[in-house]
């Protein structure tokens, strides 16, 4: 099979180690090295997963201040964070406003101003990789299957649904983002743990447990799973 590749993308991708993670870049405006098309998808992909990883949020999208995707990056960071984080989305927005279309200044100035509820209409922008993709805001459906119809009041509540349903991998990502929440539900780090136990993504684990002592929060000895030649 011929595979065309674009030569430009071949030459930033030589620049890279073998494995890339930019998991140890701290500051917020990395290096022009590292502003590559593997690094901005390589952020991409990582804030599709944890959309509240707030530091890869910023550094996504300063990391696209003079390209194409910028509005979308700046759309998942006010997507991620709803009504919260108003310093920190209002620091962002005016850091890469001048950037912006007039257009998207408006949109993203009304969703500031206005609150979450009035401000995100379900538009997909460019490069977002949260936003529904709705031509237009979402209406409610009159028949809805059980578990779309609930009203959760947490991550951790639609994760047991999840579960219930037999859909470990959404169970998982949505027991991690109320993990990485400082007020979530306690009782979904054991499920998670559990979860982590049962599909063998040891993986997802050390990165999950990464991200919380970067908040801090050290995991405690039940992080200690035992490894799959001991089990």
């Amino acid at each position: 099979m011929n595979v065309n590749r674009d030569n430009t993308d071949a030459l930033e991708i030589a620049k890279l180690p073998a494995t890339f993670s930019l998991d140890n870049q701290k500051a917020l405006q990395l290096r022009d090295e590292l502003k590559t098309s593997p690094g901005r998808r390589h952020l991409a992909h990582h804030v599709s997963r944890y959309p509240l990883d707030l530091r890869a949020q910023v550094q996504r999208v300063l990391m696209n201040q003079n390209e194409d995707n910028l509005a979308g990056a700046l759309q998942d960071l006010f997507i991620a964070l709803r009504d919260n984080g108003l310093k920190l989305r209002t620091l962002v927005f005016q850091q890469v406003r001048e950037h912006l279309s007039e257009a998207d200044q408006q949109y993203f100035q009304i969703w500031l101003t206005d609150g979450f509820e009035r401000g995100y209409d379900d538009r997909f922008i460019a490069g977002s990789v949260l936003a529904t993709g709705l031509t237009q805001k979402a209406e409610p459906l009159l028949v809805l299957s059980e578990r779309r119809a609930a009203a959760y009041t947490s991550y951790y509540q639609e994760a047991l649904d999840c579960l219930e349903y037999g859909q470990l991998e959404e169970a998982q990502e949505l027991l991690e983002q109320e993990v990485l929440n400082p007020e979530g539900d306690p009782r979904a780090e054991q499920e998670l743990l559990r979860v982590y136990s049962y599909s063998k993504d040891y993986d997802s684990q050390a990165r999950l447990r990464r991200l919380l002592q970067e908040q801090g929060r050290e995991p405690g000895a039940v992080w200690d799973l035992p490894k799959p030649d001991t089990q």
